[in-house]
């Protein structure tokens, strides 16, 4: 009897939670969003956005509701996606009274991040914080230790010349040993291994192994599609537990752990010697600028410190491997961009090129706009929440608590901002008088002061790996057309890209010291 009756009584809240109140809700409408198109069923239930996240579609989706429908499309029960410039000033411009939307709880461990943090107070606090540390200045004095671990890729490369290897796992292995070393001063040689299994340990200290790059893809998957029911994402993660993405995140956590845990050690060991502690991207939370310590606790310095190496490394990677697709598959833009590497450096003489020797190549640069035009790193909108009192987005009044975004992917492919064929890869178009005023559109890295704080980070890598792996190798697609794929969770995770890898100067199997 009792089981009957539990029974029914589960059955009649899951038909009023998820069918009688959604209806109920939409027709009654109190953010007057009906007015707006929206795409499929997303004006009911924002199941259709945790659904499309879940199988890898929802940007694509919100992009092809654009094209059908124009600039402003809804995509969730409180949810509109723009596709304008005047939208972008109003979302993410400086000044904007926008915060950052509930999303970004789904993301929040035992502390808030730089990233995931929406009071605007407390961002202010964390950004702050890495500002002198990620300003160009800091980077470029990071030059030598990033050379070592270029010399490694040559190495590798060099090893494998003239065959086919997956350069999606070499950039990603190059990018997570180099952010190990700017950020915990520790070299995990996952570039040399050909893995990202590594040492986690768990919060009471017991150690194992575990894979840090595929944990954080299973839980960046269940997060983020949780995320787009922000409204009801504890009952998503409620319904979802059984989820083995779950279960992933505390790997990641625990790889930091272990990462953290060992760069205190080795300042306390330094201390200890009468040394001064290390300076470093970890150094940031550990010290203020006049060096008094910040006591911040473990469960902080793990959050930051895992949110800074997933943007720079995995996102750092997506780009790099996007601009050499791109490159790969457009012989004339891979051969101007040769030309100019080979004017600007003697490769033969030093192989691995100084940052002051590329930093203000204007073509290398345009080959990497035009990639993260194409192929950014987060192509979905930024969700951003209307303050309690509305605002104006692009004319339009929206009450309080409308969530709003930008789509990237949407917004990138617009011809009136980027000109003729937005859809194929042309580094010449930042190369026109006017290429300033594509700025205003471009969101590989967001605008105002919610933008990507690592962005002088991105930059400084890319320039330096791009310069190398185009001035020593060709790169030989399966086929002419080969497309590289992409699992897009909250990043767009680029999928295996089998490439074969040829010396220009003709040799195979060697390898440079």
């Amino acid at each position: 009897m009792f089981s009957l009756l539990f029974g029914q009584v589960a059955l009649g809240f899951i038909l009023l939670r998820f069918l009688a109140w959604p209806l109920y809700a939409y027709q009654r409408d109190r953010k007057r969003l009906r007015r707006f198109p929206s795409v499929s069923c997303a004006g009911i239930t924002d199941a259709w956005g945790v659904l499309h996240q879940y199988l890898h579609t929802r940007t694509r989706a919100v992009h092809e509701a654009h094209r059908r429908h124009g600039a402003v499309v809804r995509v969730g029960t409180e949810h509109l996606s723009f596709a304008s410039l005047q939208a972008i000033r109003d979302i993410y411009g400086h000044g904007t009274p926008t915060t950052k939307d509930n999303f970004y709880r789904a993301f929040v461990s035992t502390h808030l991040n730089i990233s995931d943090a929406q009071d605007k107070a407390v961002h202010s606090v964390k950004r702050r914080r890495f500002a002198a540390a990620l300003a160009q200045k800091s980077i470029v004095q990071l030059e030598d230790a990033v050379g070592s671990h270029l010399k490694r890729l040559v190495r590798v490369l060099d090893r494998k010349a003239g065959e086919e290897v997956d350069m999606k796992r070499v950039l990603l292995h190059l990018m997570y040993d180099v952010i190990s070393t700017m950020m915990y001063a520790q070299d995990p040689n996952f570039l040399e291994s050909g893995s990202t299994v590594t040492t986690a340990e768990a919060p009471s200290g017991r150690l194992y192994k575990t894979d840090m790059y595929q944990s954080m893809i299973d839980s960046a998957r269940v997060a983020t599609s949780a995320g787009w029911a922000p409204r009801a994402t504890r009952l998503v993660r409620f319904l979802t537990q059984w989820h083995p993405g779950w279960a992933s995140g505390d790997g990641l956590r625990d790889v930091t752990i272990h990462f953290v845990r060992n760069r205190l050690r080795m300042d306390m060991q330094r201390i200890e010697q009468g040394l001064p502690p290390l300076d470093d991207l970890m150094s940031t939370m550990f010290f203020d600028r006049d060096g008094n310590a910040l006591g911040l606790e473990l469960g902080e310095l793990v959050t930051e410190a895992q949110n800074m190496f997933n943007a720079a490394g995995e996102n750092t990677e997506i780009a790099a491997t996007n601009v050499v697709w791109l490159l790969a598959r457009t012989p004339r833009a891979a051969a101007r961009l040769r030309e100019e590497l080979d004017g600007a450096f003697d490769r033969l003489a030093a192989p691995i090129p100084r940052y002051d020797d590329v930093k203000d190549l204007p073509y290398l640069r345009a080959c990497i706009d035009e990639a993260l035009r194409l192929r950014p790193s987060i192509e979905g909108g930024l969700p951003r929440l209307v303050p309690p009192e509305g605002m104006r987005v692009d004319g339009m009044w929206l009450e309080g608590g409308t969530t709003v975004s930008v789509s990237t992917h949407t917004v990138h492919r617009d011809s009136t901002i980027f000109h003729e064929d937005p859809d194929e890869y042309v580094p010449e178009r930042w190369l026109r008088d006017d290429a300033n005023a594509m700025q205003r559109g471009f969101l590989a890295f967001s605008q105002g002061g919610r933008a990507c704080i690592g962005r002088n980070i991105a930059y400084f890598e890319m320039a330096l790996v791009v310069a190398l792996l185009f001035s020593r190798y060709d790169f030989v697609l399966r086929s002419p057309g080969w497309e590289l794929g992409i699992d897009e969770n909250f990043s767009a995770h680029t999928k295996p890209f089998p490439v074969k890898v040829l010396r220009r100067d003709g040799s195979t199997a060697q390898s440079t010291n």
